[in-house]
């Protein structure tokens, strides 16, 4: 299996504070990567090793190597510790690159929402960073969202989890949305209100709570792609961490 080398952060970018709600905020830092292009190519150079999971992501995955990622986890310990209330210690990490590929019509029905990332036990807590790694803008960026029926939303999930077409069933029954022809949420519907949209940017990172609703903002899912050269990439880091 292919190795990222070290992945490089540029020590003079700038930590920005982004609001997201009166309660939740985001960091935003741009030029974030020294050379962002170099994952990109690495990308490009082992297409075939990437893969598209089973129903939990809409595209491409490859699983990097811990090692890669020594600088932007020593710096998610240092720096995101000082501005969000979870512990250095105890922190579980995990990293990806990702690309999202798929067109509406070959999407989950859960795959059309906003999402959460799945805590690995109720007394932790999620967090994730993200960088984007296109250039083209209208690719999208990353929404947030407050669920407005946080009830039924896990009643439908435990469904379709169970079974996917019970889960679509019951979706169809109590949500007009999935009434409608598919596709990427982005914006305020009746299962979630849309509470901030952060743009896409190149080598742009965002860092937020995984337990805040979010997902891709793909308004023009026509110029997803294979390409990776071309394509929505991401570096993607999950921190299951302990709050402080």
């Amino acid at each position: 299996m292919a190795k990222l080398p070290i992945i490089r952060i540029n020590p003079e970018a700038e930590i920005r504070r982004e609001k997201l709600s009166d309660v939740h905020h985001c960091l935003i830092v741009d030029d974030f990567l020294q050379s962002p292009q170099e994952i990109v190519n690495f990308s490009s150079n082992n297409a075939d090793e990437f893969s598209i999971p089973d129903r939990s992501y809409p595209g491409l995955l490859f699983d990097v190597n811990d090692d890669a990622m020594t600088e932007i986890y020593r710096f998610i310990r240092r720096k995101m510790t000082q501005y969000f209330p979870f512990l250095k210690g105890g922190m579980r990490l995990s990293t990806y690159l990702s690309m999202v590929t798929m067109q509406p019509d070959e999407l989950s029905s859960l795959q059309r929402l906003c999402h959460t990332d799945p805590r690995q036990s109720p007394e932790r807590r999620n967090y994730a960073a993200l960088v984007y790694l296109f250039e083209d803008k209208a690719l999208g960026g990353t929404g947030f969202y407050r669920w407005k029926n946080i009830e039924l939303m896990q009643q439908a999930t435990a469904i379709e989890q169970d079974d996917a077409e019970k889960g679509m069933a019951f979706l169809q029954e109590n949500f007009p949305t999935f009434r409608q022809p598919p596709s990427y949420m982005t914006g305020s519907n009746e299962i979630a209100e849309l509470i901030a949209m952060i743009p896409a940017r190149f080598n742009r990172l965002i860092f937020y709570s995984g337990d805040i609703p979010h997902g891709a903002a793909i308004s023009e899912p026509e110029l997803l792609s294979n390409d990776f050269r071309s394509g929505r990439l991401t570096l993607n880091c999950f921190a299951s961490v302990l709050p402080r």
